[in-house]
């Protein structure tokens, strides 16, 4: 499997120059046959529009591949990049995305439901092509088994874990860890997991004012990692407030033996 990341920022998009770049979360995941998961549907999932229109001639039509999108939850920074996604609006291109219901309305009608006018031009649902699929429990899905599991974040978050049947990753973004203790069901999914891709989304002087409100640190995570034994921890959805002289100097704090690995637009990493 490949993880290539195309946003690692949480809660707003920035234009200004960084080396971990502006964009809010999306990674994509792939397997050997081109099989693809793409990871949450923030503003980086246009910059992975605009790689597949430079890549493949007739984009979005015959593709050798489908697209599966995991939402883990429908905050803005999480489906803002939705709208430019060509492929979910084109009848031809097998592309389903995946979340759990939040109440009575058809599924599409929540994913979508902001994209309405005032907000939006036009009611977005009613054009989508794309197949939006309810779920609950674990599924398969083009050789990943995909299981979701709750996050300790606000409004019906999900966590994800995935393997092949070889190699386990873990989708941990947007997931605020200190309630937990080793024993946590979180812990044991993450346990023994190849990659684990966790929310570092605040510096551990900031985290006091704004506990409860779903998001960890860098130590929470390292805490983490030596607890479950998992075998390498990305780290991702960085506050936009931050700068990289303050991410960069995040790894002076972390064991310096290869395991931790902060994402940035563009990087791929094989699992």
């Amino acid at each position: 499997m490949r993880l290539k990341a195309y946003g690692c920022r949480g809660s707003a998009a920035f234009s200004r120059h960084s080396h971990y770049g502006g964009n809010t979360s999306c990674m994509t995941l792939t397997d050997d046959d081109g099989c693809m998961i793409i990871l949450d549907a923030g503003s980086g999932l246009m910059k992975l529009d605009a790689t597949l229109r430079e890549n493949f001639h007739d984009y979005p039509h015959h593709l050798p591949f489908g697209f599966n999108i995991l939402i883990s939850h429908l905050h803005l920074d999480h489906i803002i990049g939705l709208p430019g996604f060509k492929p979910i609006w084109t009848k031809d291109t097998n592309t389903r995305i995946f979340t759990c219901t939040r109440d009575d309305r058809p599924l599409k009608a929540q994913i979508f439901g902001v994209f309405v006018p005032p907000y939006w031009p036009a009611p977005m649902a009613n054009f989508v092509c794309a197949e939006c699929v309810e779920i609950s429990s674990a599924f398969e899905v083009d050789g990943f088994t995909v299981t979701p599991f709750p996050a300790n974040h606000p409004d019906n978050t999900l966590s994800f874990h995935i393997t092949d049947g070889h190699k386990s990753i873990v989708h941990l973004l947007d997931n605020e860890l200190s309630p937990y203790d080793k024993h946590s069901a979180i812990s044991e999914y993450c346990r023994n997991a190849d990659l684990v891709i966790f929310d570092a989304a605040y510096l551990a002087k900031d985290y006091p004012a704004k506990r409860g409100w779903g998001h960890s640190t860098v130590q929470d995570g390292v805490r983490l990692a030596e607890e479950t034994g998992c075998k390498r921890m990305v780290f991702a959805h960085y506050g936009q407030e931050y700068s990289d002289s303050d991410l960069d100097a995040l790894k002076a704090i972390v064991p310096d033996d290869g395991r931790f690995i902060f994402a940035y637009e563009g990087m791929e990493i094989e699992v």
